[in-house]
């Protein structure tokens, strides 16, 4: 296995991933979301955050608004 480090801003690094093609960003993507799934979520923010755009679909309902509006 060959090791690199790389020395690099998160600006440059941000320049040039936005440089990529659709494909090859789609590659980048699926490795980080692979990686970011491997981790437990530790901390409650995190489990917030991850289910914030499921959880959305409810509170952002009509239902939802009917049933909250006298409060």
């Amino acid at each position: 296995m060959t090791t690199l480090a790389l020395n690099i801003s998160l600006e440059d690094l941000l320049k040039s991933l936005s440089k990529l093609s659709n494909q090859e960003k789609k590659e980048i993507y699926s490795f980080l979301e692979s990686e970011l799934s491997k981790d437990e979520v530790s901390e409650p923010f995190e489990t917030y955050r991850l289910s914030e755009k499921t959880l959305a679909k409810d509170w952002l309902s009509k239902e939802e608004e009917a049933a909250w509006k006298d409060l």
